[in-house]
């Protein structure tokens, strides 16, 4: 019962003695722990303004701090400063405010709150690739955020250039995603702060921009491969070049694509560089060379195939007695040589790629190709021929003879009842034959092969010389009788010989009909735009423009013929009335 009377008469004597001042509740004293052991140094004096509030001066009060109340009851035991705290991460500390004149005094509480900081995960280096040799690549720094704070949402990250600049979280790199380093190696520092006590830990960052192979890399030559079949296309081992692109050993690795785009993207790879076929002469391969760290270049290089000599000669040529011939390799004195020789031995100064000859004979032919591939040889067989041109339309009769079968008489290509070695216009275009040999210059009396359409018909049989479907005669366009002057578009090439200029030809001077299938094969059909009250003839003619079906006449709008005795190969069908006669090409299968 006495006990409970002294606690009771000291509570009264307390407030009673302190009702003069005030000691004001002070917030809670928050540090950061810089080892994250609970324990940290406070200078107690941090919280005298808030204790004394602005109505009580330090110079009539003293604030002491103690550990225990009943030292601050007996304002003994007072707490040096600076205070290390002796409870871990929290501790409550007793505040007495005693006036210096009258000695009474208050108490309050202080709360000493020890906070840690974040324990950061240390950031793996980061590294990019140089692509042009400066030692500087742009890096986004905020890919390491993941990782430095282990996925703890209630921490954040700014990254600094200085430590002493993240301690103190001042000039903060502004443009993190996409920094530029300073030097190589640089350190930087990442200050991560727990967003719900402030508290930051700090951690360096290392980039680092790391050397790509092309320091140490030679410029590859092309390979070049020769061709044994003249189909342009071999195998081709791409490794030959490897000590050229990384001459001093490195340890790259290389790898060969046919795409430029595949190469940056390593997809792809040609799967056997060593056993590689070009799908195009000249093709060019691109070369990805890695080294360890991951870092890539690109080169490339041509893959070339060079063909053996091919020469386009016959084995024997005529010429027409008082005239020459001309021998032409068709090769370009660029890449080969030449050398030509007769039954006589070497023929001195003829190193040319094409040699003419007035004497009939052997002769010989040397082509040696410059790019290593080669040397061909050949012999032509030269005849001096009599040559009669009954006609005088610059075709001999012996080459009139379309069907070749030693009778001129069964050769008329245009169906007009004159055989081809008396016609000076054998396909009835229009055209002199002699004008439609002679549209290359340099034609010797043994004409060559014209052929303007690509159709596998000389222009001389070939009443469509450019295969624009408008008959050579119906391009004569000014009604003079003479398809050679009308130039429509005055580039100086004649209509007829220009398969871009087809005008329209007057309804009234042609049989409108459509031959189909074309090509065909068993069967084609003829099928008239309009019936006609005129018979029209049907017939069919090979390339000799010799009859090989029987004549048909036909009143109706369609007819389909029988072809099915006919072999694969071009044929004309031409149709005839009284006053037209129209041809069309039938290709049949």
């Amino acid at each position: 019962m006495k006990q409970k009377l002294l606690y009771l008469f000291l509570f009264l004597t307390i407030n009673t003695i302190s009702f003069a001042q005030v000691a004001n509740q002070p917030n809670d004293y928050v540090v950061c722990d810089d080892d994250n052991d609970g324990f940290a140094l406070f200078d107690l004096t941090y919280a005298d303004a808030q204790i004394l509030g602005s109505q009580q001066s330090a110079v009539d009060y003293t604030v002491t701090y103690h550990e225990t109340m009943s030292d601050a009851i007996n304002g003994v035991y007072a707490i040096n400063y600076p205070y290390v705290n002796i409870t871990s991460w929290l501790q409550i500390i007793y505040v007495r405010l005693e006036s210096n004149s009258t000695g009474n005094y208050a108490l309050t509480e202080l709360a000493l709150v020890v906070n840690p900081i974040p324990i950061v995960t240390v950031a793996t280096s980061m590294m990019l690739c140089d692509d042009n040799a400066d030692e500087i690549a742009v890096f986004d720094l905020t890919a390491n955020n993941l990782e430095i704070t282990a996925g703890n949402t209630d921490w954040s990250v700014a990254y600094y250039e200085t430590q002493s600049d993240a301690q103190v979280q001042m000039n903060m790199i502004s443009n993190s995603v996409a920094y530029t380093n300073t030097s190589n190696p640089q350190t930087l520092f990442a200050a991560v702060t727990d967003t719900n006590t402030g508290c930051v830990g700090i951690t360096p960052l290392t980039i680092r921009v790391l050397p790509n192979p092309s320091g140490a890399m030679g410029t590859p030559n092309d390979i070049v491969q020769c061709d044994d079949n003249y189909d342009g296309i071999t195998a081709f081992d791409l490794t030959l070049i490897e000590g050229e692109i990384n001459p001093s050993g490195e340890l790259f690795t290389l790898s060969y694509f046919i795409d430029e785009a595949d190469a940056s993207s390593n997809f792809y790879p040609i799967s056997d560089p060593t056993n590689f076929t070009n799908v195009s002469n000249p093709q060019t391969i691109y070369v990805r060379v890695e080294n360890l760290d991951g870092c890539y270049a690109l080169t490339n290089f041509d893959i070339y195939v060079n063909t053996l000599p091919q020469l386009n000669l016959e084995s024997s040529y005529g010429f027409c007695v008082g005239d020459s011939v001309v021998l032409d390799t068709e090769l370009s004195a660029t890449d080969y040589s030449f050398q030509w020789a007769n039954d006589g031995g070497l023929l001195p100064g003829e190193t040319q790629s094409s040699l003419t000859v007035s004497e009939p004979g052997f002769y010989y032919v040397t082509v040696v190709a410059f790019s290593g591939c080669g040397t061909v040889s050949t012999m032509i067989n030269v005849e001096e021929v009599v040559c009669t041109d009954t006609d005088s339309d610059g075709v001999i009769d012996a080459d009139e003879d379309i069907n070749d079968n030693g009778n001129l008489e069964d050769d008329d290509t245009d169906g007009d009842d004159i055989p081809n070695y008396l016609d000076d216009d054998d396909d009835g275009d229009g055209v002199a034959t002699s004008v439609e040999i002679n549209i290359v210059l340099g034609r010797n009396t043994m004409h060559p092969f014209v052929d303007t359409d690509n159709d596998t018909i000389e222009n001389y049989l070939d009443n469509d010389d450019d295969g624009d479907g408008v008959l050579t005669i119906d391009e004569d366009y000014n009604n003079n009788g003479d398809p050679t002057d009308d130039d429509t578009n005055n580039n100086m090439i004649p209509d007829y010989l220009e398969s871009s200029v087809a005008l329209n030809v007057e309804h009234f001077n042609a049989i409108e009909f459509k031959l189909f299938p074309n090509p065909a094969k068993g069967k084609v059909n003829i099928q008239f735009a309009n019936s006609s009250s005129e018979v029209v003839t049907v017939n069919v003619l090979n390339l000799q423009g010799k009859l090989i079906l029987p004549a048909m006449e036909v009143q109706e709008q369609s007819l389909s013929l029988d072809i099915s005795t006919l072999e694969s190969g071009l044929y004309f069908v031409t149709l005839t009335t009284q006053s037209i006669s129209v041809i069309q090409k039938l290709v049949v299968n």
